[in-house]
């Protein structure tokens, strides 16, 4: 069973972000902080809130925190290959009509809420 407090501490360390900040920012004092950092079940929405401050996806770290419906890959995804510049233009043509195409349909959606 993974230290919840022990782990987001240690991530905090390595982000550089200063424990001083980092308490005034989460309006509790730093004994608060250190508390913290001690419980082993420590609260999911405080992780959050601690990852939001310091720029850090907690996720990665407690499945717990993925979103809904979201299976982390095992394996990173393999990379985008494309055989010549013909199949690259073809393929940013492609995109960009899904593109013009969801404009249009945002823009249709804007105009049926205006009347």
């Amino acid at each position: 069973m993974q230290h919840r407090g022990e782990l987001v501490a240690a991530v905090v360390a390595k982000s550089g972000v200063k424990l001083s900040q980092l308490h005034r920012a989460l309006g509790i004092s730093r004994p608060t902080l250190y508390r913290r950092f001690e419980d082993p079940n420590l609260d999911f929405d405080f992780i959050k809130r601690v990852g939001q401050l310091i720029y850090h996806d907690f996720a990665e770290d407690f499945r717990e925190l993925a979103a809904p419906g979201l299976t982390l890959a095992a394996e990173p995804a393999a990379g985008y290959h494309l055989d010549s510049l013909d199949d690259c233009k073809n393929k940013l043509l492609h995109v960009y009509a899904l593109y013009t195409d969801l404009q249009e349909k945002y823009n249709a959606l804007l105009s049926e809420r205006g009347q």
